[in-house]
């Protein structure tokens, strides 16, 4: 998948669900986690995404800039 095709994929799930986990946003778009986690930091240091950590995990969601 292209990474212009998986960011509006994983903006796309965002809109649908108001966050989710690394882990399913890989399941959900049949990637690589390590790509997925690379690719996720990426969009939070653009600002298209959010980031908080909750227990052992990071839930993603997305800013109004990223919508």
């Amino acid at each position: 998948m292209s990474t212009i095709k998986l960011s509006k994929s994983i903006k796309s799930l965002l809109k649908d669900h108001s966050f989710l986990t690394q882990s399913d946003i890989a399941k959900k778009t049949k990637s690589d986690k390590v790509r997925i986690s690379g690719f996720l930091e990426a969009m939070v240091e653009y600002g298209d995404l959010s980031v908080k950590k909750v227990g052992n995990s990071k839930v993603f969601f997305l800013n109004k800039r990223g919508t």
